[in-house]
């Protein structure tokens, strides 16, 4: 009777909290990855290095399960559930307070945007609440993080020496790791959209370690600057202010008070977050595709330190909730949808129109257009700074008639700079489909 009690005290929550998620999560097409997402879960198939295997699996059994909607399901779930083991306790407070994180721009654009960043935040939560030693439990989790992002890794940080077994901990790692076996089997069933051509053994190893990421990106990474700092530095003032500064202060200092292990742990968190972004994702750095662990830290320091308000006054904590829920509210922006604008672009394109676009928006808007919502079958979307086959592929695939047949071995080589091969593959492609216009974004 207690467990049914204790059952449905948690469902209440969570319920709650999924439907406020669901109702502001992603509309429309998405910007930035998102689109790319969608048409995983719509086709099936490997997304970008280094291939996100459980993202990709849960994304695309969402749409089998809820079709269209199967996306904003999924990661309204997620945030929900993650939240409520952030906080541990529940009341109404609780609740209030849930309900206003949820609603803060810095927390949904982190949580329900479609991308990798809500299933770390939740393998995270799930780490903070179990509080495992190094055991098989601990691999599995740190295994499925590392099949999420590479910031997984640091998930390693949370579980205890106390009571540990490293073969267990091993096992629990191949088991997790063990999901990312579906990047060759979607490659070798032929899916669609197959990122690496992940089939072959090279190409997997180069695929999973992000080989290509680093080869388009490399230049700007592993140096740290000024600018990077302070744009991160900004995205932690977003997260805190204006309402979550308080709780995560008086947070702080109870966990210094008892429990200090864990307090250094988020702080070593924190720390690995900068570094991170410093060193490995600065391009990104001040967007809503950097910070996630320091939202971890800052929401649970926030969330320990609502518990220690609510102890001192029932009052004090309905009306510090109360706060948090009204600057949700008044705050509350809708994720970004470039759904206007994506059409508009290709509204006016010809009929069996090939399209060269750099901007990956207009690129996986496209696909959303052509790929998920069956809206211009006629157009071959290609991109103008990816020259792997399968891009080449899927378009043909969809337009068999599209002549895509020369590759970059017919027009050039990879000694080339991205600007000249683009142009020569353009020119190719005009050449071999004199009656296909032909369109570029640069």
């Amino acid at each position: 009777m207690t467990r049914n009690l204790w059952s449905m005290r948690l469902l209440i929550p969570v319920s709650i909290l999924f439907i406020i998620a669901f109702l502001t999560g992603q509309r429309g097409i998405p910007v930035e990855d998102g689109g790319e997402f969608l048409t995983v879960a719509r086709l099936g198939g490997i997304n970008h290095p280094p291939g996100l295997p459980l993202l990709s699996l849960s994304s695309r059994l969402s749409w089998i399960i809820f079709g269209s909607e199967g996306l904003r399901v999924l990661f309204a779930l997620t945030a929900a559930s993650a939240l409520i083991l952030i906080k541990k306790k529940n009341s109404v407070s609780s609740l209030f307070f849930l309900a206003g994180i949820l609603l803060l721009p810095p927390v949904a654009g982190r949580l329900l945007i479609w991308d990798a960043y809500g299933f770390l935040f939740l393998i995270y939560a799930v780490a903070y609440f179990r509080k495992q030693p190094f055991n098989l439990e601990a691999g599995f989790l740190l295994g499925l993080a590392l099949a999420v992002h590479p910031q997984g890794i640091f998930l390693l940080v949370l579980f205890r020496f106390k009571h540990s077994s490293i073969l267990q901990f091993f096992c629990g790692l191949l088991l997790g790791l063990s999901v990312y076996l579906a990047l060759p089997v979607y490659s070798a069933s032929g899916a669609v959209v197959d990122w690496g051509s992940t089939g072959v053994v090279g190409n997997f190893l180069r695929q999973v370690t992000a080989g290509g990421y680093r080869e388009v990106y490399g230049a700007r990474m592993w140096g740290i600057s000024v600018d990077v700092l302070m744009r991160h530095l900004g995205v932690l003032w977003r997260i805190a202010w204006p309402v979550l500064q308080l709780p995560a202060i008086i947070g702080s200092i109870r966990l210094f008070r008892t429990e200090r292990k864990l307090l250094i742990r988020l702080e070593i968190l924190v720390v690995l977050d900068l570094l991170f972004v410093a060193y490995v994702n600065p391009m990104a750095s001040g967007t809503t595709q950097t910070g996630i662990l320091s939202l971890f830290v800052i929401l649970v320091l926030a969330a320990a330190g609502m518990n220690v308000i609510c102890n001192w006054r029932r009052i004090q904590g309905l009306v510090i909730a109360g706060a948090v829920l009204a600057a949700g509210v008044l705050l509350w922006d809708p994720l970004p949808d470039q759904e206007n604008e994506i059409k508009e672009y290709f509204a006016h394109a010809p009929y069996e129109s090939v399209f060269f676009l750099r901007s990956n928006d207009r690129l996986y808007g496209g696909w959303v257009l052509k790929y998920v919502e069956d809206r211009r079958p006629d157009i071959v979307l290609l991109s103008a700074g990816n020259f792997s086959g399968w891009f080449e592929s899927m378009a043909v695939w969809y337009n068999p008639d599209v002549d895509l047949s020369r590759s970059v071995s017919d027009v050039g080589d990879f000694s080339m700079s991205r600007e000249e091969l683009a142009d020569r593959l353009i020119n190719a492609t005009i050449q071999d489909n004199p009656n296909r216009p032909i369109f570029a974004d640069f």
